[in-house]
């Protein structure tokens, strides 16, 4: 099932990369819970919930700030945890800034659909590149 898990992670990374955002909610279950908390200021640091929650996610995410370099490098699992190891970077075209980090991402996915994701990344540069 472990491979099976991080499968399901790779594939939303390919719906998300391409595009394909409706394609990439029907691997989230109905109730997930989607965890984006950090630094105030920034219009998407929050918890959602449910499939509309994850769409006004990347909705407000894509408004703001598009990726430039997205790499998912190291794939771990243990039951229904995925954890994915990367480095992204992103372009804020209101400020013209850009910024990048290492990631590490925390999912559960439960019968091929991910009920819990959680990112940690250095949330400041982040933060500062969306500050005009």
């Amino acid at each position: 099932m472990s491979e099976a898990n991080i499968q399901v992670l790779k594939d939303g990374f390919d719906k998300f990369l391409s595009g394909d955002i409706p394609g990439f909610l029907e691997l989230v279950s109905k109730d997930v819970q989607w965890d984006h908390r950090g630094p105030e200021g920034v219009p998407f640091n929050k918890l959602y919930e449910g499939r509309a929650g994850v769409a006004e996610f990347f909705q407000v995410m894509m408004t703001a700030q598009q990726p430039v370099v997205f790499e998912p490098r190291e794939f771990f699992s243990s039951g229904d945890r995925v954890v994915c190891l990367g480095f992204f970077r992103w372009t804020v075209p209101t400020t013209t800034k850009e910024w990048e980090s290492d990631f590490a991402m925390a999912v559960t996915i439960r019968n091929s659909q991910i009920t819990e994701w959680r990112i940690m990344f250095d949330m400041s540069v982040e933060a500062a590149a969306l500050r005009s």
